[in-house]
């Protein structure tokens, strides 16, 4: 027996029925505009009567809730790809996600699977869990729900499988913590990050209402459903759909912007929108719209034409009106009403109301520029935000006004027109004539600059000539030397152009890794420039950075941070935030930061290079390459070597079109790229690429430049992991010859002794291996930060080394330094923390201190069994053995057994 559908669907369906075919599900969408349950069921019940016209939505399109429910239900504990599922997590308009755990026992995992519905507008719904998946897939960012899989169920019904997040949605969060405005302000700058990494794929998400952004228990937000998503870029057009009226519903009106609910194009500026309608709700508590009615027509009129409260204001009209909610709203940010007003007037409001302007083109021109106002906020500073001005509101009085201003004033114009044109006239003749004068004097010194250059050039090519040269090779170098002599003679009374000069001819002895010849002729432009223009001058912000490269590839990192963060803070400030100038510092400044291991701020300085380059000269421009290419180091700093192989494959094709293949950088993206592969167990495409990248820089730049050192220290890697110890060994030790000579004081000295000392560990030569990374760790130590990842690794094989040679004690200690680093650098709950432990694990075990051993042990393990990484394979097999000697030392095997069965998980076997 079926159940009678609800007396007021009855109502709404009659009504329906009055009308002609094509009106009655525009009505219904009209009548249920803000309640898609209400609409599903109307339509159900429309569908139903006996006389409805069957032909509305096509045979495959037909609405049937209660056969979606029936079976939705039906699929808890049932198997979806890899997955089981466990319980429904809830259902929308598009259809229901589930909870979901890992199902082939290869490791413990929860997922969220979301199923469209089977029913109404089914391809729609299909269409946009396609568009979903396309879009995650292309998305990776800490504070957004990463997608794990795909496909579609035994009876055809689509799904993906997302990251599970176990979290509150943001307002809920806030609420119940009681966060201060400044908290929630933190927290929403996070959610900004997110969206903005998804416009810069160029996806508009369309739907940032607080249950799609969870916030997990340690304060993570993550964003989520990209159900209804945008992509902006036309060649995925064939995964886009607009959102017409008949999509209405899987809008969240109160979380629409004015575009969407109108139906006109929507553009990033729609996220800013409802962002600002997001933090409205953060900062007060209310909505900033009172909905009249359920109806469309009522609920458009007041996002499109009313101007809503500020948070401020809102806050003062509950107090007049002694709305009961106002001191649990205060009392959940940590202050009183009155505080409350005070702290969200001003600039708060001014910020809300710029994102929530009715116009896309007035609101912030980007997520980003959104979420620095609110950090500008934070820190005291001014922000852009401001309340509309008097030339704004003019400009709309004369708009409506237009026709009687326009004859109330042409008359008093003429008249002021005429009276005061003798006057411009007489001053233009004066300003023409000193911009002549300026323009004349300007021409004078370029001409004469030019000329010196030219003749420079001349006398400098004239040294190759035959006449001169009898006989000899004249090299690059040669020419460069000579060059430097007579600048530094025959200069002297032209100091801008000698120190232009200087800084050209130091750069390019840096790009033949000249260091000794470099760093002079940069200094004394520096002093040149420091003595004609001052300090704060734009020209010695410029070689700042060129002295920077200088003791950056010394090694120096400290000294080279002071001048770069020097150097950037002068070009912001002569060409401004968004400069090609200032991305150029900001790259370098990263690069930097990478060195010292600091992973988050060298990220962040190449992302906002890249966003700059990209914004000023398109994406396939070739400066766009080097970021890219450094992205892609930081990715695999990360271990994350899919988005590395991505990012190091986009800079290779940029080069290749722009710069072509017999450029340096070429090189240097192809052992890039060969590192990506190798982390990915692709050895053989590695070992291609290596010896492509090590032929062309061997040519281009010679066999004793850097770059060329370098990609034949990662081919000696490569080796080493295929077994080709002999060949790898001869590698590492021609790289720490070249090394020494070229860079003795510079990190990169102490990772060739590392390579080497990972080579004898390999052979089980212990004395040989403690030798070299003894050595290794004492140059890391004068070079680098504790923290850093060189540090650690090296402490770790130390620790490892001395631990076979039987020194307990002394390899413990080095151990626990180890462990310390990776805990505090890169977290606890990664595979080389877990290694590190493991053999401290292992030295307590043969010390007979059991309960810390087992501790160890068996913590390390489970971190290392999770990991899907190739390299912890070996490691893993490892600490299994040694649990499983722990537990025969105490004469209780069956509890090695019990502990590898509850982790229901299959013994690893090394490839």
């Amino acid at each position: 027996m079926s159940v009678p559908p609800p007396p007021n669907v009855v109502a709404l369906v009659d009504q329906a029925e009055q009308l002609p075919d094509e009106a009655r599900l525009p009505f219904l969408r009209d009548a249920c505009a803000t309640d898609p349950e209400l609409y599903e069921s109307a339509v159900a019940e429309l569908c139903s009567r006996p006389h409805s016209r069957q032909d509305w939505f096509g045979s495959a399109e037909r609405l049937d809730p209660a056969a979606d429910r029936e079976y939705f239900s039906t699929l808890v504990g049932q198997r979806i790809g890899a997955y089981r599922v466990v319980r429904s997590l809830g259902e929308g308009g598009m259809g229901e996600v589930f909870l979901a755990e890992r199902a082939d026992a290869q490791f413990d995992q929860k997922v969220a699977i979301k199923l469209v519905r089977r029913g109404l507008l089914s391809r729609q719904a299909q269409g946009r869990l396609r568009l979903e998946r396309q879009i995650l897939a292309t998305l990776d960012h800490p504070n957004i729900a990463r997608l794990f899989d795909g496909g579609t169920t035994a009876d055809g019904t689509p799904y993906i499988v997302m990251e599970y997040i176990d979290g509150e949605p943001i307002d809920t969060y806030c609420d119940r913590r009681n966060l201060t405005i400044e908290a929630r302000l933190k927290l929403f700058r996070s959610v900004c990050a997110a969206v903005h990494r998804a416009h810069q794929n160029l996806i508009v998400h369309r739907d940032l209402k607080p249950s799609n952004i969870l916030v997990t228990a340690d304060g993570t937000p993550k964003l989520l459903d990209f159900g209804i998503a945008k992509w902006l870029d036309d060649r995925q057009m064939a995964y886009t759909m607009a959102v017409t009226q008949a999509d209405f519903r899987v809008m969240t009106p109160d979380h629409a912007s004015p575009e969407q609910i109108r139906g006109e194009l929507i553009t990033t500026a729609s996220d800013i929108y409802v962002l600002g309608v997001l933090l409205h709700e953060l900062l007060c508590g209310f909505k900033p719209f009172r909905r009249r009615s359920n109806r469309l027509a009522d609920l458009e009129r007041a996002i499109c034409e009313d101007t809503p409260p500020s948070p401020s204001a809102a806050i003062r009209i509950a107090r007049d009106s002694h709305h009961s909610a106002v001191e649990q709203l205060a009392t959940q940010r940590g202050t009183t009403p009155a505080r409350l007003q005070r702290q969200l007037g001003g600039d708060l409001d001014n910020i809300v109301a710029m994102a929530m302007r009715k116009e896309p083109e007035r609101r912030y021109s980007s997520v980003e520029q959104f979420s620095a106002d609110i950090d500008r906020q934070l820190r005291g500073l001014p922000v852009l935000a401001r309340g509309d001005s008097w030339s704004y509101r003019s400009s709309k009085f004369i708009k409506r006004h237009g026709a009687a201003l326009g004859v109330a004033t042409a008359f008093l114009v003429m008249l002021i027109g005429f009276s005061v044109t003798t006057l411009i006239q007489s001053k233009r003749v004066e300003r023409e004539r000193d911009v002549a004068r300026r323009e004349r004097a300007i021409a004078e010194n370029e001409r004469s600059n030019a000329e010196a250059v030219a003749q420079f050039l001349i006398d400098a090519f004239m040294l190759a000539d035959p006449s001169r040269a009898r006989g000899n090779n004249i090299t690059a170098k040669e020419i460069l030397d000579a060059g430097a002599r007579r600048i530094t003679n025959e200069l002297r009374g032209q100091p801008a152009l000698q120190a232009t000069l200087m800084d050209t001819i130091g750069n390019v002895y840096l790009g033949l890794g000249q260091l000794d010849q470099a760093q002079p002729m940069i200094e004394q432009a520096l002093s040149i420039r420091r003595a004609t223009f001052g300090d704060d001058s734009a020209d010695v912000g410029r070689s700042l950075l060129s002295l920077n490269r200088v003791h950056g590839e010394r090694g120096e990192l400290p000294e080279a941070e002071r001048l770069a963060r020097a150097s950037l803070a002068l070009a912001q400030k002569h060409a401004g935030i968004d400069s090609l100038e200032a991305a150029r510092t900001l790259c370098q400044l990263g690069v930097i930061e990478h060195r010292q291991g600091k992973l988050a701020e060298a990220e962040q300085l190449f992302q906002r290079c890249l966003d700059i380059r990209v914004a000023r000269l398109g994406k396939t421009h070739e400066q766009v390459a080097a970021p890219l290419d450094n992205l892609a180091l930081i990715a695999m700093d990360r271990q994350d070597f899919d988005t590395a192989e991505r990012l190091a494959r986009e800079a290779l094709l940029i080069d290749k079109e722009a710069r072509h293949e017999d450029h340096p950088l070429y090189a240097r993206h192809l052992n890039n790229l060969a590192s990506a592969l190798q982390g990915k167990g692709d050895m053989n495409a590695a070992g291609h690429l290596y010896r492509q990248a090590i032929a062309l820089s061997e040519r281009v730049l010679g066999s004793m430049h850097p770059e060329t050192i370098d990609a034949m220290n990662n081919y000696g890697r490569l080796l080493m992991k295929q077994g080709r110890l002999d060949e790898a060994q001869g590698i590492f030790e021609a790289v720490l010859e070249s090394d020494r000579k070229l860079r003795p004081h510079h990190a990169y000295v102490g990772h060739d002794l590392e390579s080497l000392g990972r080579v004898a560990l390999r052979r089980r030569d212990y004395a040989a291996a403690e030798k070299y990374l003894r050595e290794a760790l004492g140059i890391y130590r004068n070079t680098l930060p504790a923290g850093h990842g060189y540090v650690a690794t090296t402490l770790t094989r130390l620790g490892r080394t001395l631990l076979e040679l039987g020194r307990l004690d002394e390899a413990g200690t080095l151990l626990d330094e180890a462990i310390d680093a990776w805990a505090s650098t890169y977290g606890k709950d990664t595979p080389e923390h877990a290694t590190a432990s493991a053999l401290r694990g292992r030295i307590w075990a043969l010390q007979k201190r059991s309960a810390a051993a087992e501790s160890a042990l068996t913590n390390s393990y489970r971190v290392l069994i999770a990991s899907q990484r190739s390299a912890d394979l070996e490691s893993t097999q490892e600490v299994r053995s040694w649990i499983e000697d722990l537990y025969k030392q105490q004469r209780r095997p069956e509890a090695a057994r019990d502990f590898f069965a509850s982790l229901q998980q299959k013994p690893t076997t090394v490839p």
